[in-house]
Formats: structure tokens, sequence, C-alpha cells
């Protein structure tokens, strides 16, 4: 999960002479995600990653039990001054460290070192960088068994996604109520069935809950999915193991031959949105440049805010994929509203794209995957919608 060649390559070119990870109590997920485990120990703790040579851990006596298995160089320490002591030490001829810290907290997910150790660091004469891109190249990006699994993933839940369109069509063409719990449940079987693991709910959402965000359909109170009716699925599955990434889709589906005006006009905007974005990348990728998560949010934000609907957009274009537990990684979102995202879109990394608009009568969400392959470029892996499904 951690390439320390990567990590170190991108320190000699950005001028980073040590990567400082502090954890205290579990604080700090990069640095567990780096350590490929998950503890919580009682002391403070510090992985020292220099720009050559290995990596040392520097951490309490009493905590030595938390990191029995972690296979890195340990330095014990038994009270704060000594462990200043031996920080400063370990740290060297540094100048330039790079810390879990974002300035004025612009990106929280990057944000684990407290404000004291970075004064502290600060008073040592330190310069303080961010450590966000430097995470993204050597924790979060892609290897090739990734990549494989995210693929083999994809097919999968877009097999998925057809076979739960295919059951709701079924059932109105018998009239045969099916509400949107029990088309939930079928996609869980399907995961089962399937050898897949998720985290969370997949989302199912009819009419006017699907101008719900944050809805998910329990088995009371469930719509029921009719003729006229505007299904909203959203749903996100890998293949089990810490090396495997996630595929994760929005699609909608309309049970009737004639798409309502509005619907329709929306369905296009959300499309539209979603493809700019996807171009944005494409362009820069052509022309040699980099593009930070921010101007993606505000490539599609800027066409949705010029339909009228920016009020109806609430929340980020997309967010980071990669190994791990996690569906929602720790590398670079495309957001531009509810953080200031400037981290930058670099090769082996990906991310979903899924701007939308939510009404009071519907809400269209449209989502594709994508990884910044290192020579093809920006790749769709998921299928993507180009029009509305018809349940007829």
């Amino acid at each position: 999960m951690f390439n320390l060649d990567a990590a170190q390559r991108f320190m000699q070119a950005e001028g980073i002479d040590a990567w400082l990870l502090v954890d205290y109590r579990g604080s700090n997920p990069l640095l567990w995600h780096i350590l490929g485990v998950v503890r919580n120990p009682t002391r403070r703790a510090f992985l020292i990653v220099p720009r050559s040579g290995l990596p040392v851990l520097l951490i309490h006596t009493v905590d030595q039990f938390f990191f029995h298995d972690v296979e890195i160089d340990k330095r014990i320490f038994r009270g704060w001054v000594e462990m200043r002591a031996m920080l400063r030490d370990l740290l060297g001829p540094a100048k330039t460290l790079a810390l879990e810290y974002s300035e004025e907290g612009g990106v929280p997910t990057v944000a684990w070192a407290d404000a004291g150790t970075v004064e502290l660091l600060r008073s040592w004469d330190y310069r303080i960088v961010t450590s966000a891109d430097l995470f993204q190249v050597s924790a979060a990006a892609w290897d090739d068994f990734a990549i494989e699994s995210h693929k083999r993933a994809c097919v999968v839940v877009a097999g998925i996604k057809d076979a739960a369109f295919d059951r709701a069509k079924t059932a109105i063409a018998v009239n045969k109520p099916l509400t949107e719990y029990e088309l939930q449940q079928f996609i869980f079987s399907e995961f089962d069935r399937l050898g897949l693991e998720t985290e969370g709910q997949p989302v199912v959402q009819v009419n006017g809950h699907s101008g719900i965000v944050s809805y998910e359909p329990k088995p009371e109170g469930s719509a029921t999915i009719a003729a006229g009716d505007w299904l909203l699925i959203d749903f996100w599955a890998r293949y089990p193991g810490e090396r495997n990434v996630y595929s994760d889709i929005a699609w909608g589906a309309y049970a009737g031959a004639v798409i309502p005006e509005k619907l329709q006009a929306v369905f296009d905007i959300v499309r539209h949105a979603r493809d700019a974005a996807l171009q944005a990348i494409e362009a820069a990728w052509e022309n040699g440049e980099t593009l930070e998560g921010w101007q993606v949010d505000d490539v599609a934000r800027g066409i949705i805010e010029a339909a009228g609907y920016g009020d109806n957009f609430h929340h980020r274009t997309g967010h980071s994929m990669g190994p791990g537990k996690r569906l929602h990684g720790l590398g670079v979102n495309l957001d531009n509203l509810e953080t200031h995202d400037t981290r930058r879109i670099l090769p082996r990394t990906g991310f979903s794209i899924e701007p939308a608009i939510y009404l009071p009568e519907f809400g269209v969400r449209l989502e594709i995957n994508v990884f910044l392959d290192p020579v093809a470029g920006p790749t769709v892996t998921t299928p993507t919608q180009t029009e509305i499904v018809k349940l007829v």
C-alpha cells in the first residue's frame, strides 16, 4: 500500500527533506494507512520518512505492543524531554518538513497534525509544508493489482445495475408493487451472490426521495416504484481485499414511454456538467498540465449554476477513490464547495465524477469513475449514462 520509492522521488523533486507523520491515540488515519494496521496507542507516536534512507518510528515505551508487528526501525522514549530530543535528532539536518497540515484547514482530510506540534517545529526553524500530494503519490496511488481489481468490480457492478432496473421494469409490467427497500435488498443479495463487499447502504430513491441527498430507504415508509416514476440508484462494491478498489455508480430511469420535459432538461444539464469535468481533465492531460481538485469542481458547478440550479447542487463534484477499506479515499476530491481542494490530480490516482441537481420533485445524479493512467491519461472505468433508462 505504501511505496517508499515513490514518496522519496516526490520529496526530492519537491525539495522536501523529511515527512513527519504525527499521531496521538490513533488520530492520524494517514499514518495508519501507511503502516497497514489500525491501532489506538495511548501516547504520541511519530513516523519519520527521510528523503533518502529508511523510515523510523518514534514511540513511547508503554506503547511498544501496538507496533510489535510493524516492520520499521523503532526508537523508544519515556518522557517528553527525551521525546523532543530524539525527534530533533531523527530529523537531523532537515529544513523542510511535510506534515498532515493544510493551510487554514482548507483540506481537512489531510489536516491531522495538531497546531501545537506545528508551532513547536516552527520554533525549531523548520519550514512546514503539506503532505497532501506526497501521500497521494505514495499511498493513495493505484498499482496494477488495484486497477485490475477495480475493473473487475466495474463489470459486475454494472451488471447488478442492469439487473436492478430489469427487476423494477418487470414489477411495473405485471403491476406488482416493488418498494425502494425491496430493490435495495435485491442489490444487497447480488453483492452476496457475486462475492462483493460494500460500505454503508445502496441508494434507491423514487421521485421526491431522490431530491433528498442523504435519503436511504427503510423497511417502513419506503416508496413504491410504479408507472410514471423516476428511479435513481447509486451503489458501490468491491472484491474483498485491502489492495482492491470500489466501483461506484449512479444511474437514473423513468417508468414511462414519454419522459417529462423538466426531467429530461435537468438530466441533460447534469450530464453536460459531468462530461465537461471529464473533458477538462482530458484537455489538461493532453496539454501537459496538472489540475487541482477545486478547478474541476468549478467546471461542473459552473455549468449547473449557469443553468440556474447552483443552489440545488449540494455537494462536491467527486470524491477520491483508492485501495483500502474506504469508498471515499484519502486522495484529491473534486471540490470547491465543501473545501477548497488544492491537491493535484496526479497519475495513478482515481476519483468519481458525480454532479447533481436536487429538486423537491426529483433529483438527478450521474456518477462515473476515472483513473488517471500514467500512459493513457484519464480513463473512464465505469459505464457512462447518456440517456435516461426507460422502464417500459
